[in-house]
């Protein structure tokens, strides 16, 4: 196992000690799911504790994946825990947008497509609320929020070790 990046141990302490507190709340976004639904999260999250997995470049696909295959299979039967998926495609070219969404949902299962929504607006946005940066392009960046949409933990990169299990631990205490 490699060793957790300072950047993302930087991250994850913030977030840490804002764990229980005035945490700040998501911001809106929204888009239509793979299943044909608008979904506006964290409202469609309302009640649940959200786990939102963000990519921003094709080459965050085996990090995002690799994200959902793991809180799928430890809390894959809790409905209390939503877990969404969102390529962020706006930066894509309109021409090839539709091309591009199309062979991702082509990817995804029926069963996950009411909770994979491809995010086409608000990108700037969101990469400066997630702490984007180029460097880690390819990085899954993550939102962990509590019943109300409050933020609880942002990071991005693998599910590695320790942060996998920082991150199921934190999970575990919110379903509590």
């Amino acid at each position: 196992m490699g060793a957790v990046p300072l950047a993302v141990l930087l991250l994850i302490a913030p977030a840490t000690q804002a764990f229980g507190q005035n945490a700040q709340a998501f911001p809106r976004i929204e888009g239509e799911s793979f299943a044909g639904q608008k979904v506006v999260l964290p409202d469609a999250a309302s009640g649940k504790i959200a786990l939102l997995i963000f990519g921003f470049s094709k080459g965050s696909k085996n990090q995002t994946g690799d994200w959902a295959k793991k809180i799928s299979a430890d809390f894959g039967s809790r409905p209390d825990l939503a877990l969404y998926q969102l390529p962020v495609l706006e930066d894509v070219p309109r021409l090839f947008r539709s091309m591009v969404i199309s062979g991702i949902k082509k990817g995804v299962p029926e069963n996950q497509r009411d909770h994979f929504i491809p995010i086409l607006r608000g990108e700037a946005e969101l990469k400066s609320d997630l702490q984007f940066s180029e460097v880690h392009s390819d990085d899954a960046y993550v939102a962990l929020l509590d019943r109300n949409g409050k933020i609880v933990a942002e990071f991005h990169g693998t599910p590695n070790e320790p942060l996998y299990s920082q991150t199921r631990q934190r999970i575990e205490h919110l379903l509590k």
